[in-house]
């Protein structure tokens, strides 16, 4: 219901008008009467009013003076004013002001009153949904992020923050951008009649949909469906959080193909797999054992099955592991909307397997030298550049004299072997500031560095650019690819 004030200072004028049509039935509801402007702006500045029914002519302050004054402080209010037929210039005077439109007193033409109400309310639906539009994204935001367990959300954002939620709210959820969740589709679930009563948002997060339909009237049924999208009942504002909880978690078991009957919602889950075994499958990559490499990753899938980890988490990884392999083949990666639009965690796998595939034929030997020791020294070098590596080390793996394969080694490739080790783990360096989130602390020992500070100066030396510096303008190359965006 919008709220409407009635402004007249003649009570018998006052009453006729509040008589001749039914408000409720037109969505709106008289939560006020007031004699002048002033006795108005007072109610106003303590209630909500979207609607003010205003006389021109009244005293202490008229129709346009309160006109004036809303909109100098910022009411978003819409006026219609009440005017008698000597005083066309003032209802001019209130058009110019911003007021909706004007009615003789003397004739009131109720049906022209409807109208003008009809108007108002389409235009009250539309601000609406524009005003609400940015703070209720960002709820939520935060809260799909908290979920995920991306950051902590405060209390006042989990009620809403700067916007009062509406009193209810049901949320329905799906898959892979399902065109069966567009806004007009959910709204087209319900009656007609209740449509004006709905704020609906839409919000898309790694393919995943969530429609939100908000109401201050609980309750309100669905039309009869043939099958009705995953969803909540009618909920408490206060309860909307664990709602979308519990509707993620189903839109789970469907991701994993797990009968609900049999399998029980076990929670959200939000943890990938370790670093380690993510470094280990693109180790086994680097290696070109590709079947080891395989077989990795269906046992890490079939570890998130084992979980029930949320879809969202398992498209994010698919999505890193991808960029990642891309990177080591010099290829460029399937993209964000490749993973968004999984519908399901074996589609996802399959994906993935298809790219190691793709990448596979592009990942060759290196032919930096035909020497075989040399070649098995490189091979070993690549494949275990965060251990220890001394030229001593090698000597004794080729069975080589130190001073022999020192000189060699600098024959076949042009490098020394020191320089050879640490140009591959600067190289290896770059590749983790690019593909994750480890701490340069952490990439500093996964590439076999035992001191930040040579680290430090060792990257600066060969990149020209801190490991920060780097990681930054690794990000802002990033932004400039399109991508998939959550929306309302």
């Amino acid at each position: 219901m919008w709220n409407l004030l009635l402004l007249e200072d003649e009570p018998f004028v006052r009453r006729s008008i509040r008589q001749a049509i039914d408000w409720e039935s037109l969505g709106f509801r008289v939560v006020a009467e007031a004699e002048d402007g002033n006795e108005a702006w007072e109610f106003m500045q303590t209630h909500s009013v979207d609607v003010v029914l205003s006389d021109i002519m009244m005293p202490v302050m008229n129709g346009i003076e309160l006109l004036q004054l809303a909109k100098e402080n910022g009411h978003e209010v819409e006026f219609i004013m009440l005017t008698c037929v000597n005083e066309f210039e003032y209802a001019r005077l209130a058009l110019q002001y911003g007021a909706v439109g004007y009615l003789l007193k003397a004739s009131m033409d109720t049906e022209e009153l409807k109208a003008i109400l009809l108007k108002i309310k389409q235009s009250l639906i539309k601000k609406r949904e524009q005003r609400t539009k940015a703070p209720m994204f960002n709820l939520y935001l935060k809260a799909w992020r908290t979920l995920h367990g991306k950051e902590e959300l405060e209390s006042s954002e989990a009620e809403g923050g700067a916007y009062p939620l509406p009193t209810h709210v049901r949320l329905f959820v799906s898959l892979a951008n399902d065109a069966a969740l567009e806004k007009d589709q959910i709204i087209s679930l319900f009656n007609a009649d209740y449509h004006e009563k709905l704020l609906v948002h839409r919000f898309v997060d790694w393919g995943i949909v969530t429609v939100f339909v908000w109401s201050d009237e609980s309750g309100i049924p669905l039309n009869p469906l043939a099958m009705e999208p995953i969803s909540t009942a009618w909920l408490t504002s206060a309860a909307w959080r664990d709602g979308w909880v519990a509707a993620l978690q189903q839109i789970g078991l469907t991701w994993y193909g797990l009968d609900s009957t049999l399998h029980k919602a076990s929670g959200l889950r939000v943890e990938s797999f370790s670093w380690k075994q993510e470094r280990y499958i693109l180790q086994l990559f680097e290696a070109m054992q590709w079947g080891e490499c395989e077989k990795s990753l269906e046992i890490a899938w079939n570890d998130f099955k084992d979980q029930q980890t949320a879809p969202a988490i398992v498209k994010e990884t698919a999505d890193r592991l991808d960029k990642s392999l891309a990177r080591l083949s010099n290829q460029p990666p399937a993209g964000k909307a490749v993973w968004a639009e999984a519908a399901s965690h074996q589609q996802a796998l399959e994906h993935l397997l298809q790219r190691i595939r793709l990448y596979s034929d592009h990942r060759v030997k290196p032919t930096i030298s035909d020497h075989p020791e040399i070649i098995k020294i490189i091979e070993y070098v690549n494949n275990n550049y965060d251990k220890e590596l001394t030229l001593k080390g090698m000597a004794k793996y080729v069975n080589m004299g130190e001073q022999y394969l020192s000189g060699l080694f600098k024959k076949k490739t042009g490098e020394q072997f020191i320089q050879y080790v640490q140009r591959i783990r600067i190289e290896r360096a770059c590749f983790y500031l690019a593909t994750t989130e480890l701490r340069v602390a952490d990439i500093c020992e996964q590439t076999g560095f035992v001191h930040l500070n040579y680290f430090l100066k060792q990257f600066k030396k060969r990149t020209g650019v801190t490991p920060s510096e780097f990681r930054e303008s690794q990000k802002n190359e990033l932004k400039k690819l399109p991508d998939v965006n959550e929306q309302l």
